[in-house]
This record gives structure tokens, C-alpha cells and sequence, in this order.
């Protein structure tokens, strides 16, 4: 291979994966993920847990609930709710939480792998969620998906607020969390992960995030 061709492909190389034309990518899977997740909203059969959650949302906010009794949370029925009332009592109304929320997990997915490898990495992880059979499957009436997203979208902020030591961080995490276990219990479950991601973290670092007269004051 000559020189002038090593050239030519190091500059398209480059071009590939210049800053503007990644986040072109990011917007181009986002949007093929949504539209395969529409596609799949419009066109699943109904599951038992399809049939049973869109009942127990309708109304669920004018009733001035806060939760349902089987699932102790309350996100997501006021989310469909409120779907309900912009796309009518609809199968797409029902499935409108996986369809939005699912989109915007390839999203948060693409922030926090990029915390943690390169660029194109980050990527192909976004691609992976938006094209994933599985993750498409579960555009259906069903809580798992929103409540997935918060998590990962909150632990995105928490690695960021790790990395800054910024209070403000910590808080909005701390609010995205609040809202994914509000959607759903077992995020809480993700929790003791981040701490030790934390403490790991702590102890690496010279400049202590945590320092023992913070621990005194809590």
C-alpha cells in the first residue's frame, strides 16, 4: 500500500468518526430504534400483564392515587394515564411508557457506556439496545422498561458525579432513582452497585470524595 493511500484512509478514518458526524450516528440509531419499537407497539399480541396493568390505569390520576396495590408504585399508571388521555383507550395509548422511555434508554446506554470506553464503543452499545429482539419484545403495557431507563440514566449521572464531585449530581441521581423505584421496586436492587462503585472509586482517587467528617455529620 503507498503512502498517498495510508493517507486517504487515515482522513476518511478520521472523517468517519469526527465529534459532529458520531452524534450524527447517535440520532440516526435513536430513530431507527424508536421506529422498530413502534413498529413492534403497533403490532404485538397482548400478554397476560398487557391485559391486566392497562385497566388499573385509567383514571389512575383523577382517582388521586399514588399507587396501585400489587405493585406498590405508581410512575407508570400515570404516565399511561395521561397517555390515555392524548391517544384514547388504545393498544398504542397502553404501550406509549416502553415506546418513549425504551427509545430514550438507547440514549442513556450511549452516556454511560461513553463514561467508561471511547466513543465508537458507546456507539455500537447504542446500537446493540436499539436493534436487541428482546428489548424490542418488551414495547408492550409493562413497567420494566421505563423503570430501566431511570436506572441507567441515573446511574450515568451518579459515575458523572463521581468523576466532578459535584453535589448537584449526586442529587440528580439520587431523583432519578427515586423515580425508577417509584415506577418499580427492584431498582432498589442496583443501589449497593453504585455504592460500591463509590467506595471503589474513593479509594482510588487521592482527593477523597467521601471523607470521614462527612460520614460524622450523616
Amino acid at each position: 500500500m503507498t503512502e498517498g493511500s495510508k493517507d486517504f484512509i487515515s482522513r476518511a478514518v478520521d472523517f468517519i468518526f469526527n465529534i459532529w458526524i458520531m452524534r450524527l450516528y447517535i440520532i440516526l440509531i435513536f430513530f431507527l430504534g424508536f421506529l422498530l419499537r413502534l413498529i413492534a407497539a403497533i403490532n404485538l399480541n397482548v400478554s397476560a400483564d398487557d391485559m391486566h396493568f392497562v385497566t388499573h390505569a385509567i383514571n389512575f390520576l383523577s382517582a388521586g392515587r399514588l399507587e396501585t396495590y400489587d405493585q406498590s408504585a405508581g410512575l407508570w399508571f400515570a404516565f399511561t394515564d395521561l397517555m390515555y388521555k392524548i391517544f384514547g383507550y388504545t393498544q398504542i395509548g397502553s404501550r406509549m411508557a416502553s415506546l418513549i422511555f425504551g427509545s430514550l434508554t438507547i440514549i442513556a446506554i450511549y452516556f454511560l457506556s461513553r463514561e467508561f470506553f471511547e466513543e465508537r464503543a458507546a456507539l455500537f452499545a447504542a446500537l446493540l439496545l436499539a436493534i436487541s429482539p428482546f428489548h424490542i419484545r418488551l414495547t408492550v403495557a409493562e413497567m420494566d422498561v421505563m423503570a430501566m431507563f431511570f436506572v441507567i440514566f441515573g446511574m450515568f449521572i451518579f459515575v458523572r458525579a463521581v468523576k466532578s464531585e459535584g453535589t448537584k449530581y449526586f442529587a440528580v441521581s439520587g431523583v432519578l432513582l427515586g423515580l425508577a423505584v417509584y415506577t418499580k421496586v427492584y431498582p432498589l436492587l442496583f443501589i449497593p452497585s453504585m455504592l460500591l462503585f463509590l467506595v471503589y472509586k474513593n479509594y482510588k482517587t487521592e482527593k477523597k470524595i467521601i471523607r470521614k467528617k462527612d460520614i460524622k455529620k450523616i
